[in-house]
Parts: C-alpha cells; structure tokens; sequence
C-alpha cells in the first residue's frame, strides 16, 4: 500500500533533541500526516544510576507507545494524559511511539476520546475501541524487526491499512488545527470558514479531540512559546508571547506557569543552561 500512495521519508531530521536517552523522531508516511504529527524512539542502554527524570508536556494530542523488553513481548499502552506529567528512565530504555495530532486518533480508530482523556490505557482496556488482533500483530512483528527502518515500516503500513478500512479524511477538525493558536482566529471565524455553527463546531471537537477548542488552542499556543524559546533562549518573552498568539503579557505568563508548572523565565533559564557547552577537564 506505501508504494500506492507514495515513498515513505524514513529518516527525516530529528524533531526534538533528547540525546542522553537516544531519543529521535520521524516523519510519518506523507498520507498519514494529517492525523499523525511523528514517530519517535528513545534507546539507550545504559542510563546511569541516578537515572532521568523528563517532562512531558501536553498539546492536545495522544500516544500509542510500545516498550521493548528483553526476552518478554512488547508492552503497549495508549496515553491520553492532557496535563503535565513526569517520566523517569533507569538501567535502559527502549521505547517506540506513534504520536497523533488532536483528534488523529479518532479519524483513524473512532476512540471515545472524551472518555478516554487524562489516563493510560494497556491493549485490554481499549478492545472495544481498537481492533486488538491487528494491534498485536504489530507488536510481534515490531518485537521481530531488527532495526529501526523495519520498525517505521511496518508501523506506516498498519496506520495506511487502518485509514483505508476506515476511509479516512481531513474533516474540518483538521482543517483548523493548523490555524487554532492565532489570536486572530476566534472560534466564530473557524466555524464560518467550515461552514458549521459555533455549537456543532465546539462539540465535533469535543466529541474527536475529547478536549475544549479553548482548552487545545492554549495548549498549542503555549507549546508554540516552547519551542520559540528553545531555539533562542536569549528572545525576548514579550516577543514570544506575541509570536505564540497572545496579545496581554500577565496573560501569558499565567497560562505558561499554568501548563508547564514554571514561569516563562524559569524554563527560558533551563533552556540556556543546556546551551552551555560542558568543559571536559584537563
């Protein structure tokens, strides 16, 4: 099916940087990209003793993640957490993910996002939702592939089947994320621009992201404000702010510290600390 509909970008430049738990990302097949933002993996086999402890910070999107374990089948789990969140990783790490855009999972497997929202969920508790043989094919044969092409390859193939039987298409939901986090763009001018009511709108996003468009439109916003200081930590915060679509200043410190338990300032100081190249010692 890959070839039908064209090449797959396997090894497209790392989305994020996470190199002291080998983390790396990936573009997913170009018909898929609607619904899903990226594939990504984190390996590393030895952590040090201390271990890592990493955010993760939502963006109205979800996860299906799979943990390899040696000698033992693949754990899999789906995550919908829409708060901050912590991680810890000691001894190793394997890990593989699929990451869909808000409301991707319900284009591709009619999940009951407003009830699966703010939890993880292992393969039996989504039987109903997703068609789990399929789901655990995958897995075997993801436990089986020996690197990380095979890996990408046989994900793409299983979300291109999936979004076949199901006749997949960018509905209007699609259509606006994009445009969600500009100021500009009140939810009255989104549904017009849809041809829907402000109504039928705000409860199709409900109904396929399980979340508020108020409550998105923040949470890419803000992720919007995360990445522009993360490029340059030096930036000005007014002008992040504005860039990320807020117009009030004290606004935009409230929902930063809001989402990301930290102030504007407090996560641009970690970002320049991890600019500061590490002296090795003579």
């Amino acid at each position: 099916m890959r070839n039908l509909i064209g090449p797959t970008h396997l090894y497209s430049p790392p989305i994020d940087n996470l190199a002291h738990l080998g983390f790396r990302s990936f573009l997913p097949h170009p018909y898929l990209q609607t619904w899903v933002q990226r594939y990504w993996i984190a390996r590393q086999p030895r952590i040090p003793e201390q271990g890592f402890v990493e955010k993760l910070y939502p963006d109205g999107g979800t996860n299906i993640n799979f943990r390899f374990i040696t000698n033992q089948l693949p754990e899999v789990s789906f995550n919908a957490f829409q708060t901050l969140s912590t991680m810890k990783f000691t001894s190793s790490v394997d890990l593989m993910g699929i990451r869909f855009h808000p409301g991707g999972a319900f284009q591709l497997f009619g999940l009951d996002m407003p009830g699966l929202m703010g939890n993880v969920y292992d393969t039996q508790d989504l039987d109903t939702d997703i068609n789990n043989q399929q789901l655990l094919d995958l897995r075997d044969q993801l436990n089986s592939a020996n690197n990380i092409a095979a890996r990408i390859g046989l994900i793409d193939d299983w979300l291109l089947q999936q979004a076949a039987q199901c006749m997949a298409q960018a509905g209007p939901i699609q259509q606006l994320l994009p445009h969600l986090p500009s100021a500009d763009n009140s939810i009255e001018t989104m549904s017009a621009q849809v041809n829907l009511s402000r109504r039928q709108l705000e409860r199709r996003f409900q109904q396929e992201v399980g979340l508020t468009m108020v409550y998105v439109k923040q949470l890419q916003q803000i992720k919007k404000a995360r990445q522009l200081i993360s490029a340059n930590p030096e930036r000005p915060l007014v002008d992040v702010a504005h860039e990320a679509g807020f117009y009030d200043q004290a606004h935009f410190n409230r929902q930063f510290q809001r989402i990301n338990q930290q102030t504007p300032g407090q996560y641009r100081d970690k970002k320049r600390a991890q600019k500061i190249p590490h002296k090795k010692p003579n």
